[in-house]
Formats: C-alpha cells, sequence, structure tokens
C-alpha cells in the first residue's frame, strides 16, 4: 500500500480509535465487538479506553488479496488468523547476514479473552511465544542453538525493525519491535499502548509506565516480574517489553497459555528463561558513527552516518553509496555518499513514537548477495 494512503488509514484509526462503544456487545474479559462493520471490529479496554487495536492491520500488504491479519471469536477466545507477513519496511532477504527468505504463513492463533493466572510460571517454548497487532509473532530471545540472538550475535542478524525470517520463512521478532504501530504514538507521557499479546492471553505494551517512567525501573511492588509483567489498579496484570534489557518481550507465562498456539505449549515446563548472552559478534563493526543521536518528528531530517574506512571481516565496502538506509520504520527518501561519509534523507512523521533508540540498516548491492551493515540503537526521535 502507498505509505500515504497508510498512514491516512492510520490518522482515520487513531481518531477511531477510543470512544464511548455503548452498541458495543461484550464478548469475555475486556473484549468487546462493535457491530455494523464490513470486517469484525474487536474492542480492547486497555485502562479507561476502549480500543480499537486491529483495523489499522487489516490490510493486504503483500497484495496476495488476504488480509494479513483476520479476526474472530468463539469458545472463549479471540481468534486470529495471520500471515505473519510484515507491514512495515523490513531487510532484504536473504542478505549477507542471514540466508533465509520471508515467507507467507498460514497462523491460527488462539488468545484467551479472559486471562488467568496460573500457580506457576511457564516455560517459553522455541518458535512462537505470542503476536503483534500486525500477526507477526514474537520469538524467546533464544536462537535454535540456544544463544541469546539479541546480544549473543552480530547486529545485522536482525533488521532496523528488531525481526528477521528462521529457515522456514517465519519472520518475527526477538525484542521490543519499534516498527509496529497501536493505534497512538507513545511519545513516553503516559502509560504505552498495547503492541501485542502473549498466548496466555495478557496483553504486552510498549516500554512506558507513565511520563518519562519505563517499566523497567521500577522497583517495589511495582517492579517487572521475570516475566516481564506487573499488576496495576486500571489493567490488572499485564507484560511490559525492556528494550536492552533480557528478557526484552517476554520471559515466561505468568498466566494459563493456550496449547493449540505452539507445539512446545503441549508439555509445559514450569519456570522462567535465564539470560545467555555469551559469545561475541562475529562481524566488525562498519557504521562507527551516526550524527546526530537525535532528530524531532514532524518533517524532513538529514542523518549522517561514517563507516569504517578499513576492510571488514566479510570484505571492504563497496564504494558506493548504499542501496537502501532505514532506522527503525522510517526508510530513507534520499541517499549521498562521500568518501566514508553517507548522509540519509528520512520523513519522520508528526505521531512517530518518541524516546526510544532506533536500530540503523544499510544495504549494499554487492554481486548475487546484498550486503547488509548494521547499528543498533543509534537514533532517538523527539519532539
Amino acid at each position: 500500500m502507498p505509505l500515504p494512503l497508510r498512514l491516512l488509514l492510520l490518522c482515520l484509526a487513531s481518531a477511531s480509535a477510543v470512544w464511548a462503544a455503548e452498541s458495543a456487545t461484550a464478548i469475555g474479559g475486556r473484549w468487546s465487538l462493535e457491530p455494523g462493520h464490513a470486517k469484525p471490529r474487536y474492542l480492547f479496554r486497555d485502562a479507561d479506553r476502549e480500543v480499537d487495536l486491529f483495523s489499522y492491520h487489516q490490510s493486504d500488504s503483500n497484495s496476495d488479496g488476504i488480509d494479513e491479519v483476520g479476526l474472530r471469536h468463539e469458545g472463549g477466545f479471540l481468534v486470529m488468523e495471520s500471515q505473519g507477513w510484515p507491514n512495515h519496511p523490513t531487510a532484504t532477504f536473504p542478505n549477507s547476514g542471514n540466508p533465509n527468505t520471508i515467507q507467507v504463513q498460514e497462523f491460527t492463533f488462539r488468545l484467551p479473552l479472559e486471562p488467568q493466572k496460573a500457580a506457576e510460571i511457564t516455560r517459553l517454548p522455541m518458535g512462537p511465544i505470542g503476536v503483534a497487532l500486525n500477526g507477526v509473532v514474537f520469538f524467546n530471545p533464544f536462537e535454535q542453538g540456544g544463544m541469546n540472538a539479541v546480544e549473543g550475535y552480530s547486529e545485522v542478524w536482525l533488521d532496523s525493525c528488531c525481526g528477521h525470517p528462521q529457515q522456514t520463512g517465519v519472520y518475527h521478532y526477538h525484542k521490543y519491535p519499534t516498527c509496529v504501530k497501536s493505534p497512538f504514538p507513545d511519545d513516553g507521557t503516559r502509560h504505552s499502548p498495547v503492541i501485542g499479546f502473549a498466548f496466555d492471553g495478557f496483553p504486552i505494551h510498549g516500554p512506558y509506565e507513565s511520563d518519562g517512567v519505563l517499566a523497567m525501573e521500577l522497583t517495589g511492588d511495582a517492579a517487572l516480574d521475570v516475566c516481564n509483567g506487573h499488576d496495576d489498579a486500571e489493567r490488572g496484570y499485564h507484560y511490559h517489553v525492556t528494550p536492552g534489557r533480557f528478557p526484552y518481550v517476554i520471559g515466561g507465562y505468568r498466566g494459563v497459555p493456550e496449547p493449540a498456539n505452539n507445539r512446545g505449549l503441549r508439555r509445559m515446563v514450569a519456570g522462567a528463561i535465564e539470560d545467555n548472552a555469551e559469545g561475541e559478534s562475529r562481524l566488525e563493526p562498519v557504521i562507527v558513527e551516526v550524527r546526530p543521536g537525535s532528530v524531532t518528528r514532524g518533517g524532513r531530517r538529514e542523518v549522517t552516518l561514517v563507516l569504517d574506512p578499513r576492510e571488514a571481516t566479510r570484505g571492504p565496502i563497496p564504494a558506493e553509496p548504499p542501496a537502501w538506509v532505514q532506522f527503525g520504520p522510517y526508510e530513507a527518501v534520499a541517499i549521498a555518499r562521500e568518501g566514508n561519509t553517507v548522509t540519509a534523507t528520512i520523513d519522520v512523521p508528526a505521531d512517530a513514537s518518541l524516546g526510544m533508540l532506533l536500530d540503523c540498516h544499510l544495504e549494499f548491492e554487492a554481486g548475487r548477495r546484498t550486503r547488509a551493515v548494521k547499528k543498533n540503537a543509534v537514533l532517538r526521535i523527539v519532539e
């Protein structure tokens, strides 16, 4: 979908995302169904707001005639049918850091409408552990060999939207996906909105607890538990992502997970996961400086990247400008290079989320396979 149209739809979704849903029918827990729409419109009560979380993501980004996300409810569950196809820009796959290709999936996930806390924590399986609002799945922090996928590998392992495909083409997030849009910009002035759901039905929120306060910085009774969750009076139990801190998304299921969502849950194991960030980057850093470190939202901005002139582990960087540059969800609209300095121009929307550092991803056309270059946590969007 062309970007201007997608932005228009987001604005419309934002304008209509909260209302006194007097005509909505309660279906269980914090969920209700708003009648009179061509596609089912499910509302979720997030504190004092009735939120339409999914309408923006019920689109056909890959132009195959099927929406990325389809919704219905039955037997105490919100049922999400998902193609697992990211509706935001991604890196080119395969590339020099990942030999896999993003493939359309046929997921069906069952999210409990009335999640219940369990007597003990359930350990996260490999593969999908939850799902973002756009139908892309969350994985736990580990790759197949058991190493921490966020900190135990080269930065090029994940693209600037914090995802990548595995061997069967499932694109997934191992950490806070800064490209997933909620109906509200997350500007750090209040509790972060919902960005997805764990398979126990509890919502996953962005990083903020309140104005300028990250949930991961809370202490005492309000502190996040080992699952990255806590209770409050308005929302009950819920999870928060923790940028730069293990377990990044969730560390275990505090509620009762639905086994149908992942075969690994058919033999539930107790206990939260533990960090394993051992190992070192297999690639030398190529991007040595990014300036400025922050830009304001609501306009066209230039960002300068300085490349290491030495040969990197996988050979010298091509002398031409990169074919593609992206900071978080923002693709460069113009790219120039002079020597080892690359200047990228990006359009930052007026409703851009604020505060969190975005990753940067560059691509060079290098023979038959794209040469990927990455640096994490380099650019912040500010007011």
